[in-house]
């Protein structure tokens, strides 16, 4: 079976109003919530001591990843940064096809980091990242399969960048009238290059207050892929201690996970999607 080629998703509504004023207080809160899922995470799994490389979102830099990287590091892996700076900062793109351009070149790169990691440790590497950063992840699994273990995004746009809230802002660095060929492009890039033969798990939120729900899921081989919503802001992913507990069950063995989803304090927070 081929992989599956993402096309347009036809709900490009972007994120509820209400949902993107929120998004700052909301953050506030994730980060200081860990106190009351601290239970939960210290019975977690521990982990097998892979690499784990973190991927900034849109004009993030390592700083915005690095409470993931120590909580990971906690429980038992090594959690790299990418290192790259501030993730698309010196884009002056006119059109979209230029910031593809720059996002091919960008996950070339990731590539030989990946590679060398993986010559340095002898073991494959995990990907996560965060929306931007989660289609460098998924775009490097499909061509760079014999490196990278699974792939885990948090709040990524898979479809169409008109269902996010930043699109009439991002739109001032591109041409007035963007062509529907170079969107489907931007879209279809993330899924080329390769058949996708590892696991993917593509995290994503109702009440994201960036990324519209409409196109935030991976259309990615369904063999798989794994589409899962869980309660958190676009800006708290890489804070939200329920996110840190979804991601650190899913990085071992099926066998060793921890029943999450059963549990009673957790199950309505999360659940997997179509």
């Amino acid at each position: 079976m081929e992989a599956t080629t993402q096309r347009f998703t036809p709900d490009l509504r972007p994120p509820r109003l209400h949902h993107s004023v929120m998004e700052l207080g909301r953050v506030i809160l994730e980060m200081g919530s860990t106190a009351i899922l601290g239970p939960v995470l210290k019975n977690l799994p521990e982990g097998d001591g892979h690499s784990i490389m973190t991927l900034p979102g849109f004009m993030g830099a390592d700083g915005s990843t690095s409470q993931l990287r120590k909580f990971l590091n906690k429980r038992g892996y090594k959690a790299i940064p990418w290192g790259l700076g501030r993730n698309a900062s010196e884009v002056r793109s006119q059109n979209i096809d230029d910031f593809l351009d720059h996002r091919a070149q960008t996950e070339e790169v990731i590539c030989g980091l990946v590679e060398q990691e993986y010559l340095a440790s002898g073991r494959k590497v995990t990907l996560i990242g965060w929306s931007l950063g989660g289609l460098y992840a998924v775009a490097v699994a499909h061509r760079c399969p014999q490196w990278v273990r699974q792939a885990i995004t948090l709040g990524t746009p898979y479809g169409d960048p008109r269902g996010t809230a930043l699109y009439s802002v991002m739109g001032n660095l591109y041409d007035n009238d963007v062509e529907e060929e170079a969107l489907e492009r931007w879209v279809s890039h993330t899924y080329s290059g390769g058949q996708l033969r590892v696991p993917v798990l593509a995290l994503h939120s109702e009440s994201d207050g960036i990324v519209g729900a409409g196109i935030a899921r991976c259309q990615g081989d369904p063999r798989y892929v794994t589409n899962m919503a869980v309660m958190a802001s676009h800006v708290g992913f890489p804070f939200n201690p329920l996110v840190f507990a979804v991601i650190a069950n899913h990085l071992v063995e099926p066998h060793q996970r921890w029943a999450l989803c059963r549990s009673e304090r957790i199950r309505p927070f999360v659940r997997l999607t179509p």
